[in-house]
C-alpha cells in the first residue's frame, strides 16, 4: 500500500516540476484566450441484429449519451456525461474536475482509468457495432450467492471507469511520450464505497499522431468486494470476500493517412490467496477510408475488419447458472458508410460476426452471446 502511494506521489511531483519548467519557458509567449462557453456532445447508437444460429432478430438502442465539458478558469476544467440508453438503464458515466498546465493534467472524480485504447472507445469512437473481447470481458470477476436455497454463480465486470484521481504528463513534441498514472477505489462507477485498498494504474504511450505508436499498461488492485457461498457446519452461508486483480497490456498501431492497423494484447490475473486464474485477450483490427465524390450518397466508405481472441473468458451458463470458461476466436467484417467528413459523426454500419468456439457451452441454443450475427447499426453524434 505504501509503495503505491509513493509511486503516485513521485509521478505527481516529477510532473509538477516538469510543467513548472514548461511554464517558465513559455512565460514570454502570449496565452491564447480561454472560452468559458460549455460544449455539448452526444451520441445515439441504434441497431438491428439478426441471430444467424437461431434465426431470430431484435431492434435496440444501445446508447443514448449526452455530455458537457468546459472551462471554469484558464487552468481548471470539468466533464459530465450521462447515458440514457445503456440497455434500458440511466447511468452517470463521467463527472470530474481537472487542472491543466503545460503538458501536465490532474483530474479528480469519476472517469476512465485508461488501461487500454480499445476499452476507452465509446459509441462515438468505436468503428464496430459490438465491442471487442478485450473491452467486454477483460475486467470480469465472479462470485456466488444463494437463490431459493441453491448456490448460483454470477459474473460481473469492473468496466473502464472508476472513482479516483488521474494524472498525466505529455512531453515536448521532440519526445512523443506521455505518462499516465491513477489511483482509484476499484469499486466501479457510482459506487463510492469505503475500503482498505486502492487500485493503481500506470501507462506509457510513445508515438505521434501518425506512423508507429505503442503503449504499455499495468493495473494492480482488487476486484469490487462481492460474495461467495461457503459451507459451515453442514450449512451453506454467504460471506464477503476479495479477489486480487492485476492486468498487464501492450498495444501497437500504425497510422498513415487514411489507413490504420492496430493490435492489443492483455492478460488479467484474478485470484484469492496464492491461487490465480489467467484470462488472455487480444485483437487485431484495421481499416482504410475511401473518400467518395462530393455529390455521392455518402462522404466516405470504410471497410473494417477485426480478429478477436479470448482464452479463459468468464461465462455464465444460463441453464445451470454456474460460471464456466470459454475459448474462442471471432472474425468481424463490415462496411461503414459515413455521411460527414469526420469518422463516426454520422455512420451506417453493416457488420458480420463469426465465432469460432473451441467448445460450445450447454446453453448455446438459448444464450445468444456467442452466436454468429449480422448487425445493421446507425450512429449519430455531435
Amino acid at each position: 500500500m505504501k509503495m503505491k502511494f509513493v509511486l503516485i506521489s513521485l509521478f505527481v511531483l516529477s510532473s509538477g516540476v516538469a510543467f513548472a519548467q514548461s511554464d517558465t519557458v513559455a512565460a514570454g509567449k502570449k496565452a491564447e484566450p480561454v472560452s468559458y462557453v460549455p460544449k455539448l456532445d452526444g451520441t445515439i447508437k441504434a441497431k438491428m441484429e439478426v441471430d444467424l444460429n437461431g434465426g431470430e432478430y431484435r431492434f435496440s438502442v444501445r446508447n443514448a449519451r449526452l455530455g458537457v465539458r468546459g472551462n471554469v478558469s484558464p487552468k481548471m476544467n470539468y466533464r459530465l456525461q450521462m447515458d440514457f440508453g445503456n440497455e434500458g438503464k440511466i447511468s452517470l458515466l463521467d463527472a470530474y474536475a481537472g487542472y491543466q498546465s503545460g503538458g501536465f493534467t490532474a483530474e479528480l472524480g469519476q472517469q476512465q482509468y485508461h488501461f487500454s485504447t480499445d476499452m476507452d472507445r465509446g459509441p462515438s469512437t468505436n468503428l464496430f457495432a459490438n465491442r471487442s473481447f478485450l473491452s467486454k470481458y477483460l475486467t470480469s470477476y465472479y462470485g456466488s450467492e444463494l437463490s431459493g436455497g441453491k448456490t448460483v454463480d454470477y459474473v460481473r465486470t469492473l468496466g473502464s471507469r472508476d472513482l479516483g484521481a488521474f494524472f498525466s504528463y505529455r512531453f515536448a513534441s521532440k519526445l512523443p511520450l506521455k505518462l499516465l498514472a491513477g489511483v482509484f477505489n476499484g469499486s466501479g462507477i457510482n459506487n463510492p464505497v469505503w475500503g482498505k485498498h486502492v487500485n493503481v494504474i500506470g501507462r506509457a504511450e510513445l508515438g505521434g499522431s501518425e506512423g508507429l505508436q505503442g503503449a504499455v499498461a499495468y493495473y494492480d488492485g482488487y476486484a469490487p468486494q462481492h460474495t461467495r457461498v461457503v459451507e459451515r457446519e453442514g450449512e451453506n452461508v454467504t460471506e464477503n470476500f476479495e479477489q486480487k486483480m492485476r492486468m498487464a497490456g501492450f498495444e501497437l498501431r500504425y497510422v498513415r493517412g487514411k489507413f490504420r492497423i492496430e493490435g492489443e494484447y492483455a492478460r488479467r490475473y484474478l485470484g484469492t490467496g496464492s491461487s490465480s486464474e489467467v484470462m488472455a485477450v487480444a485483437l487485431v483490427q484495421g481499416f482504410y477510408r475511401f473518400d467518395l465524390p462530393e455529390r455521392s450518397f455518402a462522404r466516405y466508405l470504410l471497410p473494417v475488419v477485426r480478429w478477436d481472441l479470448g482464452n479463459g473468458v468468464d461465462y455464465l451458463n444460463s441453464d445451470t447458472r454456474r460460471r464456466e470458461l470459454f475459448d474462442a476466436n471471432r472474425i468481424t467484417a463490415g462496411i461503414n458508410l459515413g455521411f460527414s467528413t469526420k469518422l463516426v459523426r454520422s455512420e451506417v454500419r453493416l457488420n458480420y460476426e463469426k465465432y469460432l468456439l473451441k467448445e460450445r457451452p450447454s446453453d448455446f441454443a438459448v444464450n445468444k452471446l456467442l452466436h454468429d450475427k449480422f448487425t445493421l447499426e446507425i450512429v449519430a453524434s455531435f
